[in-house]
Formats: structure tokens, sequence, C-alpha cells
């Protein structure tokens, strides 16, 4: 017997799937985490025809970008079927959570990136949105609701651009991912395939759908026919322990999360309470967006053993807006696989040469996994493809995968296909391993190192908020007579110990990694490191500040050649 697939082949554009998952599982639900209001897949058709509708009525062209800010995941699934109904072509932003100059000048930056005319908003920040992008023609997603009767909807090519995916400026400014629903629909198609997901399953997480990994783990659940709940990054980090009990009552399956969502539980969620939960539905933790930390993800599983978590729920992958997000996905329910390499070697040779796990120089790296139907990977070096074990750029091809960047005049994919990622690492019995990306390597007197080794030496150190920290390199100053060097920009718990014994720690710490080479140590006030929306950290972004004097809730900067300051903090 044929079993047909998940998202059938003759449904081509996202509008589409919008239409299938009504017809399938009109009783499928999407809604936020925190609210018992919920909207059926057939109410959400529904309202996809009348945005549709309302926005060719009000002149919005096929081919047309919109922006969409608006408050609720919900609105945003809302306005994504009815955009491509329309013709038009989605760019999902982040709404700002706070009125200040860095969050709105992002916004008008990508704006003006898309050359967006048109925005779709929650009614409430109508007017916000109006003062900040005045050239732009807003839009109430409330009036895109109303009946909008009948209309002829525009013929839709699936090699017509569906979405402008910005990326999280983790490394470098926004860039605008120009993704078809060819490719779209050919990612949803591999995350269903990676995951297994069905109908069956229940997808809970707290990523924003204006991030690749928020909204296509969401279109991928609706689109497979499988209850959705989401809500704000804000709303989890306000209410983390709120949040993973209604995450329990729903009976979720699958979450998605950087290695930061899975910590926050871990420091949020006190030992003693965790039997209060029951995870044993769950199936599938994907870990993505970073290079994954093996010692993270053995102690969340220890952690949350007594709610009844299968000790494999954590599943490594790798993917990318680039790729409509999954490139790699590690086999669901299965055991996590490090390997454990020699890191001297790795940093140095580029070659990652099994060591003992117990080794003092041993680094142990995560398997992101096969790749997906319908992706390839290679890891090169100067466009050469190099064999296993090897160290070099991760390259990507295949349907799912971009054909390069929004208003960009140089082409980001190679002739034949291949997209590079702007990751390092190595590939091993068929699975990748990703070991940082090229941009924020730490490159010093010749010598590299990854910015994640000297950020796990310094994590234990005493005064740290949480081990937050991030490792950057700061370029030579010939006029005071010091090198180019590393830095490390930490935060500092309240009320913080010896702001001396701390810098003294992290001086320590970082030596022993960098075999002996010393650090300048910025020690910082909680919640002054810089993330993206999905929770990445901003390393070469802090870098910048630092370098421009703009660096927000500086304790002390501690340059390499001046000593110990003998002061307390508060």
């Amino acid at each position: 017997m044929t079993v047909e697939p998940v998202l059938p082949l003759d449904v081509t554009t996202l509008g589409d799937l919008f239409e299938l998952a009504a017809v399938r599982h009109p009783a499928g639900r999407v809604g936020d985490a925190f609210d018992e209001e919920t909207l059926s897949f057939q109410e959400l058709a529904g309202d996809q025809r009348d945005v549709a509708g309302n926005l060719l009525a009000a002149g919005v062209a096929p081919g047309a970008l919109v922006a969409v800010l608006v408050a609720s995941a919900v609105d945003l699934v809302r306005a994504t079927g009815g955009i491509a109904v329309a013709g038009a072509v989605m760019v999902p932003l982040a709404v700002p959570v706070t009125s200040g100059g860095a969050h709105l000048a992002r916004l008008r930056h990508v704006v003006a990136a898309s050359g967006a005319r048109y925005a779709v908003v929650s009614d409430q920040l109508a007017a916000t949105v109006a003062a900040v992008l005045p050239g732009v023609e807003t839009m109430p997603l409330a009036a895109l609701l109303r009946p909008a009767g009948t209309y002829r909807s525009p013929a839709v090519d699936p090699d017509d651009l569906a979405v402008v995916q910005f990326t999280s400026g983790s490394t470098s400014a926004p860039q605008g991912v120009t993704l078809t629903h060819r490719n779209v629909l050919a990612g949803l198609r591999a995350l269903h395939h990676g995951t297994g997901l069905t109908e069956a399953d229940v997808v809970c997480h707290w990523l924003p759908l204006s991030h690749d990994m928020g909204l296509f783990s969401t279109l991928a659940a609706v689109g497979a026919g499988a209850d959705v709940r989401t809500t704000s990054p804000q709303a989890f980090i306000k209410r983390p322990t709120e949040w993973l009990r209604r995450f329990c009552e729903l009976g979720a399956t699958l979450s998605v999360s950087p290695n930061f969502g899975y910590k926050y539980l871990i420091d949020t969620v006190p030992a003693e309470t965790v039997g209060e939960y029951d995870l044993s539905a769950v199936r599938g933790l994907l870990n993505g967006a970073e290079p994954i930390d093996a010692e993270l993800a053995a102690s969340f599983a220890r952690h949350f053993a007594p709610s009844g978590l299968t000790p494999h729920a954590m599943t490594p992958c790798y993917g990318l807006a680039e790729a409509t997000l999954a490139v790699t996905i590690a086999e669901v329910e299965a055991p996590m696989t490090v390997d454990w390499v020699d890191r001297e070697v790795l940093t140095g040779a580029g070659q990652a040469i099994p060591a003992d796990p117990g080794a003092a120089a041993a680094r142990g790296v995560v398997s992101c996994g096969a790749p997906v139907p319908g992706i390839e990977v290679r890891v090169t070096e100067g466009g050469r493809p190099l064999g296993e074990r090897a160290v070099g750029s991760i390259e990507i091809r295949g349907e799912a995968v971009t054909r390069g960047y929004y208003g960009e005049s140089t082409p980001h994919v190679q002739d034949d296909g291949w997209c590079p990622t702007g990751d390092l690492g190595y590939v091993a019995d068929g699975s990748l391993h990703v070991t940082g990306r090229s941009k924020e390597m730490l490159i010093v007197g010749g010598r590299n190192h990854y910015p994640q080794d000297v950020e796990a030496a310094v994590r234990e150190v005493e005064g740290l908020h949480q081990g937050r920290a991030v490792a950057v390199v700061l370029p030579a100053e010939p006029g005071r007579g010091r090198p180019e060097r590393i830095a490390v920009l930490a935060e500092v718990g309240h009320p913080a110990p010896s702001v001396g014994s701390t810098v003294s720690g992290i001086r320590g710490a970082a030596a022993q990694q960098l075999d002996g080479t010393g650090v300048d140590v910025v020690l910082l006030r909680r919640g002054a490191l810089l993330r993206t929306t999905s929770g990445k950290f901003q390393r070469l972004h802090m870098r910048h500040r630092l370098l421009e004097g703009t660096l927000d809730g500086v304790v002390v900067h501690v340059p390499v050649d001046e000593p110990v300051p003998a002061v307390h903090g508060g």
C-alpha cells in the first residue's frame, strides 16, 4: 500500500498549504501557549482568503513586498497565508520590544533593505509603525480580516518569491534571504521527514515567527496537521516555569530551541520541583541555531529526568534561513552522539582527530546528524571539497536552498548551486559536526581558537551571572603598544563579589585554554550581553560596540597589560 506523504507534491504554494490543512485537518489548532483561545486550521484558511482579498483591493500587486509586524504568532500565521494567496511576498519582522534606538534602527534598516511599501501590523502597533516608517503604508490586520467578498486571486507560480527572511544578525548586519514557494515547501517536507512530524504531534515553542526557526517550525506543524502553540521570547523569559507547565498540560511532543532556552530552563526550574512536571509525552527537543553544548545537553537530561523525560529527547540539528531552516537532523529518540577530538589539533591543524573523552585536551563535538532529504552538504577549503574529519567551510545545495540575498547584485550561490553558510565543521561517519562560525574565529598570533572553548573555560569563574561570557578579538593598538588580543566580555551577578577576584579568575581560566596568552576582561551588568531574537549571543556586535565606546552596562574594562583592580562590585 502506498503511503501518501504528509505534504503532497501537488501542494506547490504556501496558500495551498493552508487550504490542505483546512481540508485534511479542519480541527487542528494554532494558538498562544498562554492563551486558551485558539484558531482552527479551517478558520485559518478562511482568514487567509479575507486577508488576500483585502490586500488586493488595497492595491497590493503580485510580487509586492509586505512587511509583517504583529505581536501575536497566530496573527502572523494568518498574514502568511493571506499574503501568499495575494501573490505578494512576506517580510516577517521582529516587533520592537522597546522604543530604544537600536530596535528602531534595525527595523528601519530591514525595511529599507527590503524596499517594502506596505506593512501589515497589529492594531496597537499601527501608530508606532506609521511614525517610524513614514514612507510605508500601514495596514492594521483587523481591517484585513473583514469579509472580503468575491475576488480573483492572481496565479502564483512555485518559483515566485514567497518570503524574504532576514537573518538574525549574529555575525553581520541582517540580510534578506530570498525564498520561493518551492524553496519553502521543500524545506517543510524536509522537516517533516527529519522529525517524523504528523498530525498526532503537538508542537510547542517560544521562538519568534520573525525568525526562520520559529516560522518554519510552525508552518511545518500546520502542514502536517499537528497542533501548534507558540509564545514570544519575552513571555518565555518572564514566565519560564509557567511556560513549562503549559507545555506539559498541552501534552507537547516536539519543541525547538537553541542552547540558551534549555539552559534557561535548567536555571529557572529548581531541581526539587522537576517532579511536579510531566514531560513523558516528549519525543524530541530539537537543539540548533548555534554549535550545540554537549555538557549542557547532558545536564538537561539529568535535570529533567524526574519529570519522565526520555534521556534521548535532545535532538541536535543544523539549519539556517538560507536553507529554509533544516540542513541536518539527528535521529529523533536516539542517543545523542558526541565526537571527542583533540582540541589542539582541531584548532591548529583543522583536523578532527579522535581523543579520549577524559583527556585534558579533549573537546566534545556534537553530531548534528545526516542531511535531510533534498539537501546535500559538503565541507570545503578554497572551494575544494575536503575528506572526512577535515575542518572547513560548510556548503549546502538543494531545492530548499536560496538563490541569494535580496537586493544584492553579486550572486551568493555558486553557478553549480552550492551555497556557503559561513559556518565551519567537518563530516564524520556521514554526519555533520559544526565547530563554529568563520567570522567569529579568534585568530591571534597566527593561531586559531574557537570562542566557545574560551567561553567554556571561564564559565565557572566565581562572580559570573549564570556563566554568561563571550570571547572576541580586539585589534592591535600600536600607539599604546598593545598587540592584537582576545577579550572576554562577561556578565557579573548582583551583588557581585570582588571585581578584582572575578577579573583574575577569568584571566587565569582563559590563559589555561590559550596556552598562557593573556586577555582583556570586560565585566558587564546582568543582561548587557546582546542577543538575537532567538537567543544567540551577538559576539561581533558586542565587539563593535566595545571598540566604538557605545557598549552599555560596563562595570570595568581591564586591558591585558593593566593590573587587576582592587575594587569591589555592589
